[in-house]
């Protein structure tokens, strides 16, 4: 029997909410630890990650995160998931949060080659998520770069996964006026010259005072939940990329909407597309779309690209969807 769905969070009252509620919950039944990386591979670091097992559990869900964001901002989508009876895994991306890192710069998202996260996050399936899941059904929720993360994943490892969540997937980025193949090549001649490094044009170290206007949260509290812990938390404070992020993102995600690819899905994908996102492509989501015979996209009106971080009015309808799809 599928469980009452638990009341979303009003704006009114969201940080007392957090800290009187969602917190204490998720925190007694929250375990954490650190996964060593495979060595054989030049990976000697360590990636962070959370369990949370709610007793009667009836599947498991893995978050794959954001560009630039941690697991503790996905405390609130935690929190639902849980009460809806699933267990939830999810680790800090590596070059992001308290995981490894593949720079020397502190605030920096560098990458070597795309399919490391790929790799590293099937290294998290299989030597935690597996082994601690059963035989409870498997289901992805990937945001952003992690959206493109968890697409590759579906193509590259197509048994997996039961049914997966796309939520504004990187699978094209907005550059404004540049164009991709511009962009492509100003990043493949900085990875020759050794500039991989570097952070690409308009990227930049940390600095504080982010406004909400320009963020990615069309929800004022919810923004500043985070941001506070941003500000407080220097390992939280991801906040651009490198020209080899660059580089290697746009091939990627080129690769990923080719329809050859795309054919490799065969699992149910719900692809969710925020009608106001300035981060991603909405071209490409439609493109994976038409290609992937298993997925359906799901527009959303009232929000930014952060879909998770929206309004009361917005989410009720944005988690009524995913439940009603993982109850399917």
């Amino acid at each position: 029997v599928m469980p009452k769905m638990p009341q979303i969070l009003p704006e009114t009252c969201f940080h007392e909410s957090m800290d009187r509620e969602v917190i204490p919950y998720l925190s007694a039944i929250c375990r954490s630890d650190y996964l060593p990386i495979d060595p054989s591979r030049g990976d000697d670091g360590r990636l962070y990650y959370e369990v949370y097992r709610p007793a009667n559990a009836r599947g498991a869900i893995v978050i794959s995160h954001g560009f630039c964001e941690t697991i503790e901002k996905y405390k609130e989508v935690v929190y639902y998931f849980t009460k809806m009876g699933f267990q939830v895994y999810l680790a800090d991306q590596r070059g992001h949060g308290r995981s490894l890192r593949d720079t020397s710069h502190p605030n920096m998202v560098h990458i070597n080659r795309f399919e490391d996260y790929v790799e590293t996050f099937h290294h998290f399936l299989l030597s935690v998520v597996k082994p601690n899941c059963g035989n409870l059904p498997l289901y992805l929720y990937a945001h952003s770069m992690g959206g493109g993360i968890g697409a590759l994943y579906l193509e590259t490892y197509p048994d997996t996964f039961q049914k997966a969540i796309l939520t504004s997937p990187m699978l094209a980025i907005s550059m404004g006026p540049v164009p991709a193949f511009l962009a492509k090549a100003l990043g493949f001649i900085m990875v020759r010259i050794g500039r991989s490094e570097s952070y690409a044009p308009g990227q930049h170290a940390f600095l504080p005072g982010e406004k909400w206007e320009e963020s990615g949260s069309a929800c004022r509290e919810r923004f500043s939940y985070y941001q506070h812990k941003k500000e407080s938390t220097p390992l939280f404070q991801n906040s651009g990329s490198s020209y080899g992020w660059a580089y290697q993102s746009l091939c990627t995600c080129r690769k990923i909407t080719q329809k050859r690819n795309c054919m490799k899905v065969t699992v149910p994908v719900l692809v969710f597309q925020s009608f106001h996102d300035t981060f991603v492509k909405a071209s490409a989501m439609k493109c994976f779309v038409q290609n992937t015979p298993t997925a359906k996209l799901v527009p959303v009106k009232s929000s930014r690209h952060e879909i998770y971080n929206s309004h009361q009015e917005v989410l009720i309808p944005y988690y009524q969807e995913i439940f009603r799809f993982l109850d399917l």
